[in-house]
């Protein structure tokens, strides 16, 4: 069976427009045209590929596993097109990183700056990202690797996990503030805290979650929320608010003097930072030396 890169991508662009008149316009097709490729697409394969209805086109099972390959397929071809136009500039690469805000704040620039050492000619794309697009990244093909807290979902067979190290949370708090002497707390000892913590959309709002729940705590209402980690340590800088942060991601300020750290006790007050990765995609030598690199430097 010889399926066409062209019918999938018409296939995964009806999927993501929701009808088959938006997909046409997107592709600058008309409608017969993209209906005949995909009613010869099913002919092929003997399936339905789609639902039509009044509400749009929906994908069947045939067609969600069609799609995804479509998407992962568009996005090896980019990758390789990338990779072909850095070896005509003399550049070896690029390796895609996804990271999260802890990880990007020490662990992956530290292994970046000895990849670059070993090797000047290497590009590599860093991304910020939430744990859940950071795995759809890979899954896709527009990432190699992420780097950031693992065991905080379920496990799936196709996502590897590997752990790099425990990064414990801290109690995180202003230069001068009233709490500033204090070398470990409970989070017990701090109910009445003015809180800054992070919106619901994240994993470290799980964690955190998971911590008041320990310390027999409600989440606190009384906050400022924001799901950017640079608001949350700009909030705590200039005010008296205080943060729950991993150790890792106030290196940078701790060292400049402009927060303090205090040692939290209770359980759940470590997470593990790892590194993610397809099972079944094998990853360029780059990738290859990078997840060496990386691994040193954690340890």
């Amino acid at each position: 069976m010889d399926l066409e890169l062209r019918q999938l991508r018409y296939l995964a662009t009806i999927a993501q427009c929701g009808s088959f008149s938006r997909a046409a316009q997107v592709l600058k097709l008309s409608q017969p045209t993209l209906s005949n490729s995909i009613a010869q697409l099913e002919r092929q394969i003997g399936r339905r590929v789609l639902e039509r209805g009044r509400a749009g086109a929906r994908l069947t099972e045939a067609g969600e596993i069609l799609s995804c390959r479509a998407i992962q397929v568009e996005a090896i071809v980019a990758r390789a097109w990338e990779e072909m136009q850095h070896a005509k500039s003399s550049a070896v690469g690029p390796v895609a990183v996804g990271v999260t805000p802890v990880a990007a704040a020490e662990l992956v620039p530290r292994a970046l700056a000895q990849l670059k050492k070993e090797t000047p000619a290497a590009a590599a794309l860093v991304r910020e990202t939430t744990h859940p697009e950071g795995i759809a990244g890979l899954r896709s093909g527009e990432l190699d690797l992420l780097v950031g807290p693992i065991s905080v979902y379920p496990p799936t067979d196709d996502i590897s996990e590997e752990r790099l190290a425990m990064d414990p949370f801290c109690v995180v708090v202003r230069a001068g503030h009233m709490l500033s002497a204090m070398q470990r707390t409970s989070l017990r000892r701090l109910q009445e805290a003015e809180w800054v913590l992070p919106s619901e959309d994240s994993a470290y709002h799980r964690q955190l979650e998971s911590l008041f729940t320990a310390a027999g705590m409600t989440w606190p209402l009384r906050s400022i929320r924001t799901n950017s980690m640079t608001a949350m340590k700009s909030i705590v800088i200039h005010g008296d608010g205080i943060a729950l942060m991993p150790r890792q991601l106030v290196t940078l300020e701790r060292r400049a003097g402009l927060l303090h750290a205090i040692r939290l006790d209770g359980a759940g007050t470590r997470r593990a930072l790892g590194l993610s990765r397809l099972v079944d995609r094998e990853l360029s030598p780059l990738a290859r030396r990078f997840v060496q690199i990386i691994r040193q430097v954690a340890g």
